[in-house]
């Protein structure tokens, strides 16, 4: 995956940075320019790395239904929940439930096991359990009531009993990838038949391994969305501990030492923050360094100097002075760590009117 090292930054403190000191007054026809204050604050470095929003998770939904004619499939991009009815054979629905994966045939008299306790959850999510059922892994009359409740809404035989072919059991709600076959088909036992992703955003990044050191689980970083403008707050959940060896940008052998990274899954904090979008480029920010408690400029502020050296211009009063100063870490926020000798927090600099 490509990279942009590109020096940017995080202001972590609120800066102040309000143009409210004294007034430039700049001869006719010069840029107009106003004055902001020398503030000190934090200024946190970023890495800017290419990185990929996706869906999180993985799935294949698998024909438990036997022989018969497919007669209802999902649309690739659709949301299957909880309850609803994943696809059809002979136009018997199989329904979608959260849990483990079902492995046997349950009614009233089968030894107890913790799939009674998973069926009994969720038809009690749905809301077709009484007052009487008690959640364990124990399947009775009253669970047996339950499910003929459940068979009535889908407009089936009402058996009080749980084929395996009746349900398919995801971890939570899935969101339709790609859908291997149509409508009409013959529906094979054992034969996959949809992969499906979970409906939670994820953004994954190819970390090279010489980089780990930056990067631990919890760290927050900041995503820039593909429209170039919106920014998310994200949180680094895994690193992936193999490295993959990455191909040579001429796709040639190459005697030099071959690049390998490490994949980065990070969570959005905002769930909706991705949108619709999938397998979409993203921009991820993420910490390089961190300068506690520095003096600070706008980037505007800076005046190049002979011999490649930076200059301010400190404005007090009317009277008007270069003060020569050395920059550090450079923000995203066109901020920008300065120091010298004669530099204090508080002085007013002149930057260009905006």
């Amino acid at each position: 995956m490509a990279r942009h090292l590109l020096l940017a930054a995080t202001v972590v403190t609120a800066l102040g940075l309000a143009a409210c000191g004294p007034q430039g007054t700049a001869p006719i026809g010069a840029v107009p320019t106003t004055t902001v204050a020398v503030v000190r604050t934090d200024i946190v470095s970023r890495l800017q790395m290419a990185g990929t929003l996706t869906y999180a998770g993985s799935y294949t939904v698998i024909n438990q239904a036997g022989l018969g004619v497919l007669t209802s499939l999902p649309a690739p991009g659709a949301v299957i929940a909880r309850g609803q009815v994943l696809y059809r054979v002979d136009n018997r629905p199989i329904s979608l439930f959260y849990g483990d994966p079902a492995w046997r045939h349950l009614a009233v008299g089968v030894a107890d096991g913790p799939d009674i306790r998973a069926l009994q959850m969720n038809l009690s999510a749905l809301g077709f359990v009484s007052s009487g059922l008690r959640i364990d892994t124990h399947f009775d009359r009253v669970t047996a009531a339950a499910v003929r409740r459940w068979q009535a809404s889908l407009g089936v035989a009402q058996t009080g009993a749980v084929n395996l072919s009746d349900i398919i059991y995801m971890p939570s709600a899935i969101r339709i990838g790609t859908v291997h076959v149509t409508a009409g088909m013959f529906a094979q036992p054992g034969a996959p038949l949809i992969e499906a992703t979970s409906t939670q955003h994820t953004v994954l990044l190819a970390l090279d391994v010489t980089r780990e050191s930056l990067v631990k689980r919890g760290d927050p970083v900041l995503v820039t969305m593909p429209d170039g403008k919106t920014n998310a707050a994200g949180t680094i959940t895994a690193i992936g501990t193999v490295a993959v060896a990455q191909a040579s940008d001429n796709g040639g052998s190459s005697s030099g030492p071959q690049r390998s990274t490490l994949t980065l899954t990070i969570s959005l904090a905002d769930p909706n923050a991705g949108g619709s979008l999938d397998q979409a480029p993203v921009n991820v920010n993420i910490t390089d360094d961190t300068h506690r408690g520095v003096l600070a400029v706008p980037v505007m502020a800076l005046l190049a100097q002979p011999g490649g050296s930076y200059a301010v211009e400190v404005v007090d009063g009317t009277v008007r002075r270069p003060v020569a100063v050395t920059t550090g870490l450079f923000d995203d926020r066109g901020m920008v760590e300065v120091s010298g000798p004669d530099l204090r927090e508080g002085m007013w600099v002149e930057v260009p009117r905006t």
